[in-house]
């Protein structure tokens, strides 16, 4: 069983060693390890911390060291309040394989839909050809909302196309 809890600003360093870590991954996130600065981190944690969710899991030896980490968070237009965007997660590669990743993100649909009733979307992009990732999603519940054409380019100047995919929280008040 994964330890799952909130982030705090103090996790900032070692979730910025996790991403350096994940980010040496072909085809993991899609920043590469010269993108993944102290700036970047501090930014989504605070941005998710105030208007979102952000959880992780620390390593079950080293409570100090993040193995797994999830985020999302509201655009600050009121139009969008109802939307949890640029939802990420990353697992250390050495906890990969071992239902980490689904525990995190099944804890973070299941506190969205007790604790987050404000919320109706929550959104992603995955690469195409990232099967098992779509495969996962879709397992978890998430919808393909459809595709952007050659959007990312790789550093071979090759071009990839993201699925745009959702997940729609089945307790959604709109009067919240």
């Amino acid at each position: 069983m994964h330890n799952i809890r909130p982030v705090i600003a103090s996790d900032t360093p070692s979730i910025l060693e996790l991403y350096k870590k994940v980010s040496q991954q072909p085809g993991g996130i899609i920043r590469i390890p010269e993108e993944i600065s102290h700036s970047y981190i501090q930014e989504f944690v605070d941005k998710s911390i105030k208007d979102g969710l952000i959880l992780a899991i620390p390593h079950p030896e080293n409570q100090h060291q993040i193995i797994a980490e999830i985020h999302a968070y509201s655009a600050p237009l009121s139009a969008f309040r109802h939307i949890l965007t640029d939802l990420t997660i990353v697992v250390d590669p050495d906890f990969r394989g071992k239902k980490t990743g689904k525990s995190l993100f099944t804890a973070f649909l299941e506190i969205i839909k007790k604790d987050l009733s404000h919320i109706l979307r929550v959104e992603l992009f995955v690469r195409e050809n990232n099967t098992n990732a779509t495969q996962f999603y879709s397992n978890l519940g998430f919808v393909n909302e459809g595709k952007q054409h050659q959007k990312i380019k790789n550093l071979d100047q090759s071009l990839e196309t993201p699925i745009h995919m959702a997940w729609f929280n089945p307790n959604y008040n709109k009067k919240s």
